[in-house]
C-alpha cells in the first residue's frame, strides 16, 4: 500500500511504504530488463512414465520463468501412464522420441528447439523433481551476460540426504575424476542432468550417444569446440518415482565412451599412454633379458610408432576443430 504525505519544506509528495510492500529499485528494474531482452529459451524435459512428478516440475518452471520468452518442450519416450497428457494440460509442447534412451530424448528435444522453436538458449532438466526449477535462473545468468556458452549444475554442492545412494555418489565422483584426467574436463559433476547452453553450440557438436553417456559426451564436444563452460551449485533431491538408472551397466558404458572420447579429442594422450606402457615394458625386458633378445626392441619401436601416430592425429583434429570454432562462433 502506498500513502502520500506533504513535506513542509519541499512541498513535494513523498511515498510511505508499509512492511510487505514491493519496492522497485534499480537492481529489480535491471533484472526485468534482462529478462525482456533475453533470447528465446526452450526448457527441454525428457520423460518416460513420470506422471507423479512432471506436473510439479512444469509448474515450477512456469513460476521461475515469468518474464522470459520461453517454451516448455517435453520429449516423451512413449509413456503409458499419461505423462504426455499431463504435460499438455500444463501448457508444454509434447513431442515423441523415435529411438530409445536418455541421450536420444535430449538430442530430439535440442534440435527441435533449435529448428522449430527458434530458441537461442536451451535448458535441460529432468522430470522426476530431483532438480529444482528454481535453479534455472542461476544457470541462465552467465549465458545471458555472455560470460559462458554452457553452464552445468553441480549437484554435490546442494545434495539432500538420501538423494543419491552412496555407491552412485562414489561412482559419479570417480567418473568425473577420470574425465578430468583423460578428457581435461575441469567439471566437478560431469553427470549432472540440469544444464543451460547456447543453442548455436549444437552446430559444432557431434552427439551420438543414446543413453546416459550422453552427459559426458556433450561436455567433451563443447570443450573441443572451445566453448566457455561454467559450473554453478544446484540443489538435488530424492527423485519421485522409480529410477531408470543402472549403476553398473550405465557406469560401464560411461567409462567406455570416455575412452572413445579420449581417442577422438585427446589422441596424443590416448596413443601416447599406450606408447609409454610399451616403452616401459621394453625397458624392463632390456634390463632382465639378454641383449640378443629382440622383443624388447619391438616394444620400443611400437612405443615410438604409437606416440607418432597420436601426434599426427592430434594435429589433424586440431585443424578441423579450429574451423568448427570459427563456424559456430561467427
Amino acid at each position: 500500500m502506498l500513502l502520500e504525505i506533504e513535506d513542509n519544506e519541499t512541498r513535494g509528495k513523498l511515498p510511505i511504504y508499509k512492511v510487505g510492500d514491493r519496492i522497485s529499485g534499480p537492481s529489480e528494474e535491471k533484472a526485468v530488463e534482462t529478462r525482456r531482452s533475453a533470447p528465446k529459451i526452450a526448457i527441454v524435459i525428457p520423460t518416460l512414465n513420470e506422471h507423479k512428478a512432471v506436473g510439479n516440475v512444469l509448474d515450477g518452471v512456469k513460476n521461475v520463468m515469468d518474464g522470459y520468452e520461453y517454451r516448455m518442450l517435453v520429449v516423451d519416450g512413449h509413456s503409458v501412464d499419461g505423462t504426455d497428457d499431463i504435460a499438455r494440460e500444463k501448457g508444454a509442447e509434447v513431442i515423441y522420441q523415435r529411438g530409445k534412451g536418455y541421450g536420444e530424448a535430449l538430442k530430439t528435444g535440442f534440435f527441435h528447439a533449435r529448428k522449430w522453436l527458434d530458441a537461442g538458449v536451451i535448458v535441460m532438466i529432468d522430470a522426476d523433481l530431483s532438480y529444482d526449477p528454481k535453479d534455472i535462473p542461476e544457470l541462465l545468468a552467465p549465458i545471458l551476460k555472455d560470460e559462458a556458452d554452457l553452464v552445468v549444475g553441480n549437484r554435490f554442492a546442494g545434495m539432500q540426504k538420501g538423494a543419491m545412494p552412496f555407491v552412485n555418489r562414489i561412482g559419479n565422483k570417480l567418473l568425473s575424476l577420470f574425465a578430468k584426467v583423460t578428457l581435461r574436463l575441469n567439471i566437478y559433476d560431469t553427470q549432472s542432468g540440469i544444464r543451460a547452453f547456447k543453442s548455436k553450440l549444437l552446430d559444432s557438436m557431434n552427439l551420438v550417444a543414446r543413453g546416459m553417456p550422453f552427459a559426458i559426451e556433450m561436455l567433451t564436444e563443447a570443450l573441443s569446440s572451445d566453448a566457455r563452460i561454467h559450473e554453478t551449485p544446484v540443489s538435488y533431491r530424492p527423485r519421485v518415482g522409480k529410477t531408470k538408472l543402472s549403476p553398473i551397466k550405465d557406469g560401464g558404458r560411461i567409462l567406455g565412451i570416455t575412452l572413445r572420447l579420449m581417442f577422438d579429442t585427446q589422441p596424443l594422450l590416448f596413443f601416447g599412454s599406450i606408447g609409454i606402457v610399451l616403452g616401459m615394458v621394453g625397458l624392463f625386458l632390456h634390463a632382465v633379458t639378454l641383449p640378443t633378445v629382440v622383443y624388447q626392441y619391438l616394444f620400443m619401436i611400437g612405443a615410438i610408432q604409437f606416440f607418432t601416430l597420436g601426434l599426427v592425429i592430434a594435429m589433424i583434429k586440431r585443424l578441423g576443430r579450429s574451423r568448427t570454432r570459427k563456424s559456430w562462433k561467427s
